[in-house]
């Protein structure tokens, strides 16, 4: 008989500011291994951006690094914050780092969205855009 238990690889990203707006580096760690742990996650991958802004996703090594992984290596499947804030304060931002995770099968997860969350809230936006309603 075959087990049905599959663990699903993952990787953490934890990202501060140096304005104190999100939780610690130590805080972050704390809230992702919990949350694989309750998931059945496997941490094979950690990557960091430290004392980084909140808006431009593409100037952080770290997550250049991950969305690298996903493009070549496929090391893991999920990436995995503490909270959305951790990609970016812009939703536009996190919207846009999703839709380019789930065009490789990857996603993205935090105890405070799950990755339907994400994606369902990814589309509305893509959707709004294309309409024009988005645009300012």
């Amino acid at each position: 008989m075959l087990s049905c238990d599959l663990v699903s690889l993952a990787a953490s990203y934890i990202r501060t500011e140096s304005e104190g707006g999100l939780p610690t580096e130590d805080e972050q760690m704390a809230t992702i291994v919990a949350y694989a742990a309750e998931n059945g996650y496997d941490l094979v991958a950690h990557y960091k951006d430290l004392d980084a802004p909140g808006h431009l996703l593409y100037h952080r090594p770290g997550l250049k690094q991950a969305i690298n992984n996903i493009k070549e290596l496929e090391d893991w499947e999920v990436l995995v914050v503490a909270q959305p804030r951790c990609v970016s304060d812009t939703d536009s931002a996190v919207h846009e780092f999703v839709h380019k995770l789930s065009l490789y099968g990857n996603r993205l997860e935090s105890p405070a969205r799950p990755w339907e969350g994400f994606l369902a809230d990814m589309r509305s936006y893509r959707r709004a855009m294309a309409s024009g309603r988005g645009r300012s």
